[in-house]
């Protein structure tokens, strides 16, 4: 999607229209102080509603680790108005889907509606924004299957690396914690506990609301007569937030060995910057060279050349306070896992110690191009990520930090790497090994 007379050492200019929110966009702020995003995108006859919370894993109290997340769960189980699994079914009677998904910055939930009753999805957030019922039996109820959710985590070989090698990454921090809690956490949370978190964060002025689809400009009088009507409350908003403990990262490479599963799987994890900190788009194309993608450089050597691998990938988080790389592979059986080890050492060492090609950062441009481009047909993802930067930044963050990483040319690149690609410098590497009897 480059343009065809940029040469690979260039920066190419991409059409406007490609590099932000597809439709008109109307923003306005409540009297009660909820902000409201209006996506206007008639591309089908479908509304996204999408509610974001700025409360998250961040900013649970300490012994209670999980409420966040298990309010979620509670969110579908009664309110004043309706009464528990009446939610699922009024939106399957109305031929529409809703879930939600906690992190640890934020917690949203999102109706998709035919564009003729979307406004049931508006009706359903206020009462449970304003009149959560949180019965003993169902918070009991619910607690158990939070409980076995956490138990299946723990089983499974990818997920307890994760979340072992995120707790020892970010240390005392909150994104530290896994968003579901402990089992001691979960049985020590009550309704009074999680009475308590949405008295605190399900305030209209600490949340986001957007509308994206088939949608005029009334959708704003019609979010003012439901949402709009519930009380402001006394939490002002995100200025508010709990203050988190500063960032220390480990000093040098920490290991984490566990035994579970039939396959080698190895997670390393750097530290990385916030999502408004000016090096996080620029890392964003890196980490797309390196690891993003068949063409890939980790890709193309340890899973075509070598096939040492049988996948490998890396990421980078967008956070609130600060993110990190995450490096993920897993090893063909019967390779040694100090082999693959050496090798993705040599690939960071080598970004190190020089900038990639033109040619590989024009193609990494491309991917990241594309991915965003292909990423946001729909008007529920449209929806999705104008409410996290909302919720997070604010709504010109995503153009900004697309731009920004399409800007980035190998000199920058090399610079990012001699910053982020040191595992010497503080880091986990983390090693899932098949178990002994296997």
């Amino acid at each position: 999607m480059a343009s065809p007379a940029a040469s690979p050492g260039e920066v190419a200019v991409e059409p406007d229209f490609l590099l932000r929110l597809p439709g008109s966009i109307r923003l306005a702020r409540l009297a009660n102080g909820l902000t409201v995003c209006l996506l206007e995108n008639r591309q089908a006859p479908l509304v996204t509603c999408a509610l974001y919370y700025r409360a998250g894993t961040r900013d649970e109290a300490a012994g209670h680790g999980g409420v966040a997340h298990f309010l979620e769960h509670m969110m579908f189980k009664g309110s004043a108005r309706f009464g528990p699994g009446e939610i699922d079914r009024r939106t399957q009677a109305l031929g529409g889907v809703n879930n939600a998904f906690t992190g640890h910055d934020t917690t949203a939930y999102y109706f998709n509606f035919a564009a003729d009753r979307w406004t049931e999805a508006l009706a359903i957030e206020a009462d449970r924004m304003a009149g959560l019922t949180l019965d003993p039996e169902q918070v009991a109820s619910e607690r158990q299957v939070i409980l076995e959710e956490i138990a299946m985590y723990e089983s499974e070989p990818w997920d307890a690396l994760e979340m072992e090698v995120q707790a020892r990454l970010f240390g005392a921090h909150p994104y530290g914690r896994p968003v579901l809690g402990s089992r001691d956490e979960l049985l020590a949370s009550g309704a009074a506990e999680l009475a308590d978190f949405h008295h605190r964060f399900y305030r209209p002025g600490n949340a986001a609301v957007v509308i994206a689809g088939d949608v005029g400009s009334e959708g704003l009088g019609l979010v003012d007569e439901t949402l709009g009507r519930v009380p402001a409350g006394g939490f002002a908003g995100a200025a508010r937030r709990p203050l988190a403990p500063p960032l220390a990262f480990p000093a040098a490479l920490e290991r984490v060995e566990r035994h579970k599963g039939e396959v080698a799987r190895l997670l390393l994890a750097l530290p990385g910057p916030a999502g408004r900190h000016p090096d996080h788009p620029a890392l964003r194309l890196l980490v797309t060279v390196l690891g993003s993608g068949r063409a890939s450089r980790l890709h193309r050597s340890l899973v075509d050349e070598q096939q040492i691998c049988v996948w490998v990938s890396a990421d980078l988080s967008e956070s609130l306070d600060g993110g990190h790389i995450a490096i993920s592979a897993e090893v063909v059986p019967g390779i040694d896992p100090q082999r693959v080890e050496a090798e993705l050492q040599r690939h960071l060492v080598a970004l190190v110690a020089a900038p990639p090609s033109a040619a590989e950062v024009a193609r990494a441009r491309q991917i990241v191009l594309a991915d965003w481009v292909f990423g946001h047909e729909r008007v529920h993802q449209q929806a999705l990520s104008a409410g996290f930067a909302l919720a997070l930044f604010d709504l010109e963050h995503l153009e900004q930090h697309l731009r920004a990483t399409l800007a980035a040319g190998p000199e920058r690149l090399h610079e990012i790497a001699q910053r982020y690609l040191r595992p010497e410098r503080g880091g986990i590497l983390g090693w899932s090994l098949p178990r002994a009897e296997d």
